[in-house]
């Protein structure tokens, strides 16, 4: 789709620019860089090439998991940062939180598009907007990355209106609006994105007590547009006002072109879907640019899909037990690990009680599975099945 869409936009004069970008980027050449690419059109088709058992939706966000030593404190962290914890802090009152992370726009040929986001100021956000949150570390670690996350995939949803506004009119209107920009608006709606993934949430930020009245209160502390995500948080129809007001922005700029009558068009259909961005047609690009998660010892999972099952005996002896139905039910669930680990039905989360590199599966309303990742031997462990009780989710 996202390839699609550059293609058209290159018959629009001036859509695409090669010229040098403002943003910060990640070149991937320190061996101590993680990076994280993949062509979101050829990720998305091969999620649906192969037909999943059930819960066809996918998860409102991808999967991350942080495992974090134990005796690691937030004092040993901000030793370990020094005097770059405290630039972050200033920088945030300057840049709110693109201080921690940023959006590159597909408008660009000149370097990889996406959601970049700093190992080191990723930590910075996590210590410091959620110094009250009563969660661990790998926990705040967790939601930090989501908050970002979300506020960088608005800048990338705005990106595609520009796109489609551009698509319609044959008339480029992305960089005149970079010149002539609305950024304080935009910058309070990607907050409010944000905002409402805590407010209303779903998947992996569920049990993150705390998280929404700490990112309000992190946001009204930000320079102006910014600490007005929380009033377009609101309610659903605040925020929608909001999309529709910013969508006209980009209509005005090309207004000489445009003759339909505005009372009749609702701006609000240009944003693909503002409710539930579509992240896996964006590249997320975390990287590690001064080696703090080696420093730290903090080990990164970020994956999309499962293959290579191993099942020990003991699971086979143990799923042998539980009936053919339920063997069944397992067999479908390897295909759905298989195109994505966020189908909503797998309910795929990290399973902490049972150590390092531990996730559990759901099978259906009554059994769960828990796999261990061997990253020595690049598979994936079945270890344990049973129902939710004896498996310890109650």
């Amino acid at each position: 789709m996202l390839r699609a869409i550059r293609a058209g936009l290159e018959r629009v004069p001036g859509a695409l620019k090669d010229e040098p970008v403002l943003e910060e980027v990640a070149e991937g050449y320190d061996p101590a860089t993680i990076i994280r690419r993949y062509d979101p059109d050829e990720n998305t088709r091969e999620v649906s090439r192969t037909p999943a058992s059930d819960g066809l939706q996918i998860s409102d966000q991808p999967t991350i998991a942080f495992e974090v030593p134990p005796a690691l404190t937030d004092a040993d962290v901000w030793n370990v940062l020094g005097d770059a914890g405290d630039d972050l802090k200033r920088l945030a009152q300057v840049k709110g939180i693109d201080a921690y992370g940023w959006y590159l726009t597909f408008h660009q040929r000149a370097r990889q598009h996406g959601v970049y986001i700093p190992a080191d100021r990723l930590i910075v956000f996590a210590l410091q907007a959620f110094e009250g949150v009563s969660a661990t570390l790998e926990r705040r670690l967790e939601i930090a990355f989501y908050a970002i996350l979300r506020h960088e995939l608005f800048h990338f949803e705005t990106d595609c209106m520009a796109a489609n506004w551009e698509l319609a009119t044959g008339k480029e209107v992305y960089w005149r609006g970079r010149v002539d920009w609305h950024k304080e608006l935009e910058e309070a709606l990607a907050n409010a994105y944000m905002l409402r993934g805590f407010r209303h949430p779903e998947g992996n930020l569920r049990d993150a007590r705390g998280s929404y009245q700490a990112l309000k209160d992190f946001c009204e502390l930000q320079p102006s547009g910014y600490r007005d995500g929380p009033k377009y948080a609101r309610s659903r129809l605040s925020y929608a006002d909001g999309c529709r007001d910013l969508s006209f922005v980009f209509r005005c700029f090309s207004e000489d072109e445009w003759t339909i009558d505005s009372d009749a068009l609702d701006t609000l259909i240009f944003f693909p879907n503002p409710f539930r961005i579509d992240w896996k047609r964006c590249p997320i690009i975390i990287h590690d640019r001064i080696g703090i998660i080696e420093a730290l010892g903090i080990d990164l999972s970020f994956f999309e899909t499962i293959t290579g099952i191993v099942e020990l005996r003991s699971f086979l002896r143990a799923i042998g037990k539980l009936g053919s139905r339920i063997e069944a039910i397992w067999v479908r669930r390897k295909t759905d690990l298989a195109r994505s680990v966020n189908l909503t039905a797998l309910g795929f989360e990290k399973w902490k009680p049972g150590g390092r590199d531990c996730y559990s599966v759901r099978l259906n309303g009554n059994y769960r599975v828990h796999l261990r990742r061997d990253i020595e031997r690049n598979c994936w462990i079945a270890e344990n099945i049973g129902d939710h009780k004896s498996m310890g989710h109650g």
